[in-house]
């Protein structure tokens, strides 16, 4: 990680460290102190850059919440074939599932087991309003015969598929031999989710 936190504003080595510090110790844990250290920075700089740590903890959720936010803004915005905006949909979602495992794991527990936090609580708010609908209408215009409540259970049945292995972590691999840690074997699960969701049957 080092080697990569040189290249960025200090600014973005606070955020890229409190990132890393969420998905692999909990907010609980996170001081200035222990940020300051692992960015390589004064603790004022803190202070200057975020007012206080707070702020630092939603901008870091943000930065986060935005990647996954411009995937879903992708199936509104991109220009090929349905089943083509699909399999990028799966593809783009999945990878940034694996780039921070943790960290949406814990955000997941934590919204499951207490309030969620502000910038947690606005992208939940984006799925429930936007994001479910984009991919019930991407799926719609695949398949137009299909009736609502069946886009609806596709839709369901999608967003569960990407989303239950990362919330069984490891256990995944445990239970059912399933190590989708292997990019070979997550190509063949992106891959079948998206036949799934494209079948017509």
């Amino acid at each position: 990680m080092k080697s990569q936190l040189h290249m960025l504003t200090t600014k973005e080595k606070i955020i890229q460290v409190v990132i890393d510090m969420i998905a692999q110790d909990g907010f609980q844990n996170i001081t200035n102190r222990k940020i300051a250290a692992k960015a390589g920075v004064n603790a004022a700089a803190i202070n200057y850059h975020f007012g206080s740590k707070d702020v630092l903890i939603n901008e870091a959720l943000k930065h986060v919440m935005d990647q996954l936010k411009n995937i879903f803004e992708y199936l509104k915005t991109g220009n090929e074939d349905e089943e083509t905006q699909l399999s990028t949909f799966i593809n783009n979602y999945i990878d940034i599932l694996f780039k921070y495992p943790d960290i949406i794991r814990h955000m997941a527990s934590y919204a499951i087991h207490h309030k969620p936090l502000a910038e947690h609580e606005e992208y939940l708010v984006f799925i429930q309003t936007e994001g479910f609908e984009l991919i019930k209408n991407t799926i719609g215009k695949k398949i137009p015969e299909l009736d609502d409540s069946v886009l609806s259970l596709k839709t369901l049945n999608l967003i569960s598929g990407l989303n239950f292995p990362l919330l069984m972590g490891e256990h995944i691999n445990h239970y059912m031999g399933v190590d989708l840690s292997n990019k070979e074997i997550r190509q063949m699960y992106k891959k079948l989710l998206l036949e799934n969701v494209c079948r017509r049957g």
